[in-house]
């Protein structure tokens, strides 16, 4: 055999190598919008095997059936917000099938997309499920007064639209508007003096470097960021009494005239209660479960110290 011959043969058996090597990493490296594809699939086959209609047997079937939400609930992150939207809306007409079933999942999907300390919590989810229930004909009478009152509350503030304005009493005596404080960033906190987990979040807030970092104006036109804590519950000489224990950089207010309650300006599910506001005080954080959101988006999703 020449030279040439073996020449030609390494460079066929290399190139096949390379051809393998690449085919092998493709199938590691799967393409997104395949493993999108199949994360639909997935969620749309989730419930094809189960018997809505069956009661006879919900006793023992209900502590399965929660997990099997539990799960479903889980993999709707895969989707786009559509999808997973679309997704809900199909698992509420499903449930039609019966009034008790209905219910039962209407009482979960409150639980695990609606209630403030639920890992699962998404309000865009919600609004989807209370949508076709409402529109469905599950509920009659009384039992649409609190889906509908949610539903109202759900879509105030919500993330792009402009945050409500309201005025709150300074510890000087003025009065001061939420539209008129200048930030390019606003961290709006509501706050009940009374309540410990109040305090641990304002803890929290005291001691992010970051968020001191930004709230010295530093000369600047535009403040980077405004802290505005509201307390809507207690009176105001207790509201006074806790001034000293509130950092000198922070906007603290008082709700004097209970216009946040009265009016429902914010869905206040339970307080601590947190948003974080854009320049001309669009939401673009709601009710974030934890501090740590609000940070990261500060860190990840924009460059303030500029």
């Amino acid at each position: 055999m020449n030279k040439r011959r073996i020449k030609l043969r390494f460079y066929t058996i290399s190139g096949m190598f390379l051809f393998l090597c690449t085919c092998s990493a493709n199938r590691d490296k799967p393409n997104t919008a395949t493993v999108q594809h199949k994360d639909t699939v997935s969620v749309d086959c989730f419930w094809n095997m189960y018997d809505f209609a069956d009661t006879v047997r919900w006793t023992n079937k209900s502590v399965t059936t929660e997990r099997m939400l539990v799960d479903y609930l889980s993999r709707l992150s895969g989707l786009t917000e559509n999808k997973a939207c679309e997704s809900l809306r199909k698992l509420v007409l499903r449930t039609k099938v019966n009034e008790m079933v209905s219910h039962w999942f209407l009482k979960q999907l409150e639980r695990h997309l609606y209630e403030p300390d639920s890992p699962l919590r998404n309000d865009n989810y919600y609004i989807s499920v209370l949508e076709e229930t409402l529109v469905s004909g599950h509920l009659n009478g009384m039992m649409r007064v609190r889906p509908l009152y949610q539903l109202k509350m759900l879509k105030k503030n919500r993330a792009g639209t402009k945050a409500a304005d309201f005025d709150f009493i300074l510890p000087t005596g003025k009065h001061q508007n939420l539209w008129d404080i200048p930030a390019k960033y606003t961290i709006l906190l509501f706050y009940d003096p009374d309540c410990i987990h109040c305090w641990e979040l304002m803890r929290e807030l005291s001691e992010a470097s970051i968020i001191n970092s930004c709230l010295q104006h530093n000369g600047l036109a535009l403040p980077q960021l405004a802290l505005i804590t509201i307390c809507t519950e207690g009176d105001m000489e207790t509201w006074k009494e806790y001034q000293h224990s509130l950092p000198s950089p922070w906007v603290n207010g008082y709700d004097a005239r209970n216009i946040l309650l009265e009016k429902e300006l914010y869905s206040l599910r339970s307080l601590p209660s947190i948003y974080l506001l854009g320049e001309n005080k669009q939401v673009l954080l709601k009710e974030p479960s934890s501090i740590s959101e609000v940070i990261n988006y500060l860190l990840n999703e924009y460059d303030i110290t500029k």
